[in-house]
């Protein structure tokens, strides 16, 4: 299990690093009417005004009239990505704070905060990562709506043990969200009582999403194989029928791979 979720920790953080890389563009700011100028250089002064470098000239816009303020990518962006993809995660984790200090309110700050919590996880320190989490939830309390942040953000939880706290949110996750999201809070939820080697309740919830979100093609690789190796764990036979039925209903899952070698 734990090659898995470090392969899919890899390409989550893939794909994070990719959306922040198309997500650079010129600086700008979206004012309070919803107009958008765009500059060349742009500022963020201690009283939170924001100074916007234009062809036309500098525009000193105060905080209540601009909505957001959006900096041009970092010059060290991408020295950093290669850090992380090279997994040097001290030097990522100071070029990120200070990218964070150094761009406040300037959009940035924000992909550096989220990235940093990505990288803290990833070095084994989810209680930094949470720690960064929150900030960020502080800093943009939108963020924390993003499906890009919540499982991240939930897996640091799981990795802290802080698991009431986890439990509480999945259990809100799974009455109220969508039904993609219930079924991934489904198995988290047996990842909580893996964690806490209570296998058979595991086992339970994981074959819940197997049949009460059968329909959800996209977790059930992860609840089929969970699942049996959860069996596997009780020493349960039942456990090689469910890499079978991995296999043969899901071949090209990653998790199918892992499943042919247990069969």
């Amino acid at each position: 299990m734990k090659t898995y979720r470090t392969k899919s920790a890899a390409l989550k953080l893939a794909g994070l690093l990719l959306t922040v890389a198309v997500a650079a563009q010129a600086a700008y700011v979206i004012l309070s009417d919803d107009r958008k100028i765009e500059g060349t250089e742009i500022r963020m002064t201690a009283d939170n005004s924001v100074v916007l470098k234009t062809d036309r000239g500098d525009f000193t816009l105060a905080k209540g009239q601009y909505k957001t303020a959006m900096a041009d990518k970092p010059a060290e962006w991408d020295k950093v990505v290669q850090l992380v993809q090279g997994k040097q995660f001290d030097a990522a984790i100071t070029q990120l704070n200070d990218l964070a200090r150094r761009y406040r309110g300037l959009g940035w700050d924000i992909q550096s905060v989220q990235l940093l919590a990505r990288v803290q996880a990833m070095k084994g320190d989810p209680a930094a990562a949470l720690t960064s989490y929150e900030t960020l939830f502080r800093t943009n309390p939108g963020s924390k709506d993003s499906p890009e942040v919540q499982w991240p953000f939930r897996q640091a939880l799981l990795d802290a043990k802080q698991y009431d706290r986890l439990n509480t949110d999945l259990t809100e996750v799974i009455a109220k969200g969508s039904r993609a999201d219930a079924a991934r809070a489904q198995i988290m939820r047996g990842d909580v009582k893996m964690a806490q080697n209570q296998a058979e309740g595991a086992v339970m919830d994981y074959l819940r999403t197997v049949i009460f979100f059968g329909g959800e093609q996209a977790v059930q690789p992860e609840a089929l194989f969970k699942a049996a190796e959860g069996l596997d764990k009780l020493r349960d036979p039942r456990a090689k029928e469910m890499y079978k039925k991995l296999v043969q209903e899901y071949p090209s899952a990653p998790q199918a791979q892992q499943a042919r070698s247990r069969i």
